[in-house]
């Protein structure tokens, strides 16, 4: 979810977007300005290597709430729709749809929320339960700590907000099975003053925060990788990550059997029918993991490794944490 210069609030040009993505070593980036597919058509008659990158827009309704990141479409559509409206057409024209930055918190009157109350339109993909842009801005204090927070952004990120974390779980407990998400939202927007210019959140910077990792089991193909991605996100083989508190070498999460040797990563089915069923979590450090079944916290252990029985159909999905900041967050794994 990252803005270019043709979004009315962002700047910065494609190709050098694209550069300081692979600088800070990303394997793939999804594009999204708003109401335009422009960068879309500037990437379609280039070869970029070492990176794949993926362009649809950011939609949202008249009142600009409701904010959408659509995939896999050639047309923009109109803002007179409603959310409800957009997200069925997406669906029905076979694209990808997830929902920005749900919910939001802002602690000053001076910049409003754009938040999604359209619970009732079903038909999206995914959920974005992490967004760089969001927190920063809801911790906000202006003016008093304005000038601390754009030297210091990473200060602000600290966690998914638990009302979306609960919001995401219900959908999967109503069988919905809908992905989640995270993402930068960079913009990085630049001001200028005669032969001076700054950027604010630079887009180098916001690139090295949040992450959505996607685990796959083919290799990409050059040919299809939009489609190989975008499914991965929307089946939720991912997880989601602040690299600001380590990268997650190392780490891994699934439910297997012991039984079949079978094994199911997030956004996968197992059958307890298979037998011994375990959850595996690996991680690189002692860290706070919190398993998560039906939404609800079962296991939680300071630790480097779980293998945690399974007994019951469901969804499993976890959460690590360094002290009080989140690190990372699993799509679920489904047990029937």
């Amino acid at each position: 979810h990252i803005h270019t210069g043709y979004s009315f609030d962002a700047s910065g040009k494609v190709d050098d977007i694209i550069e300081s993505a692979k600088q800070c070593k990303l394997d793939f980036i999804t594009i999204n300005d708003h109401f335009s597919l422009d960068a879309k058509k500037e990437i379609s008659k280039k070869q970029y290597n070492g990176i794949y990158v993926l362009a649809g827009y950011e939609t949202n309704d008249a009142q600009k709430n409701n904010h959408y990141l659509i995939f896999n479409t050639n047309r923009v559509l109109p803002t007179s729709l409603s959310a409800q409206e957009y997200v069925k057409i997406v669906a029905g024209d076979n694209g990808y749809g997830f929902i920005a930055h749900p919910i939001e918190k802002r602690r000053t009157k001076k910049i409003r929320a754009y938040e999604w109350d359209a619970w009732d339109a079903i038909e999206f993909d995914g959920i974005e339960i992490w967004n760089f842009l969001s927190e920063w801005t809801d911790s906000l204090i202006l003016p008093f700590n304005f000038i601390f927070k754009i030297l210091f952004p990473n200060s602000a990120i600290k966690k998914p907000y638990k009302e979306i974390l609960k919001k995401w779980d219900e959908f999967n407990l109503k069988g919905f099975k809908k992905s989640a998400i995270g993402s930068s939202d960079a913009h990085g927007k630049t001001y200028k003053l005669g032969p001076l210019s700054i950027t604010f959140l630079p887009h180098k910077k916001l690139l090295k925060a949040i992450q959505t990792h996607i685990w796959l089991r083919q290799e990409l193909n050059n040919n299809n990788y939009y489609i190989q991605i975008l499914k991965a996100l929307k089946n939720g083989n991912s997880f989601i990550v602040n690299v600001n508190r380590g990268y997650p070498n190392n780490f891994y999460c699934y439910i297997y059997s012991e039984n079949t040797k079978n094994f199911a990563l997030p956004g996968e089915e197992i059958s307890l029918s298979e037998k011994k069923l375990y959850l595996s979590v690996q991680l690189p450090q002692d860290c706070l993991i919190k398993i998560i079944f039906n939404g609800k916290v079962v296991h939680s252990e300071l630790t480097t490794e779980i293998s945690f029985p399974i007994t019951k159909p469901g969804f499993y999905r976890i959460e690590v944490y360094k002290g009080h900041y989140g690190w990372i967050y699993s799509n679920p794994m489904y047990v029937n």
